[in-house]
């Protein structure tokens, strides 16, 4: 970060995170992240089928196509979970939801 005057200046992606923050949107840009490592997060099958819906709070709700994938992707919630926190570099979600 550049220093001006005895004071050190944000980076854009700072401000932008913290009016985010600020709104209530904060979640947004965690969200946007397991957006673009989607398939890593998931692995090639599993993401043709699951598509994320949303990242609120400490859920992570990822709609499935079918009954059959739903119940396979329930065995696998706490391998989706930590990876996502790896994704994201923080224990930011706490729950998933698969609907």
């Amino acid at each position: 970060m550049a220093k001006r005057a005895g004071r050190q200046l944000a980076g854009i992606s700072q401000v932008l995170g913290g009016l985010l923050d600020r709104a209530g949107l904060g979640h947004l840009i965690y969200e946007e992240k397991l957006r673009g490592n989607w398939a890593a997060l998931m692995g090639p099958k599993a993401c043709a089928i699951a598509k994320l819906e949303s990242l609120k709070g400490w859920t992570l709700r990822i709609k499935v196509e079918s009954a059959t994938w739903r119940n396979e992707l329930h065995f696998q919630k706490d391998a989706i979970r930590q990876r996502a926190n790896e994704i994201l570099g923080a224990q930011l979600v706490k729950e998933i939801q698969l609907f």
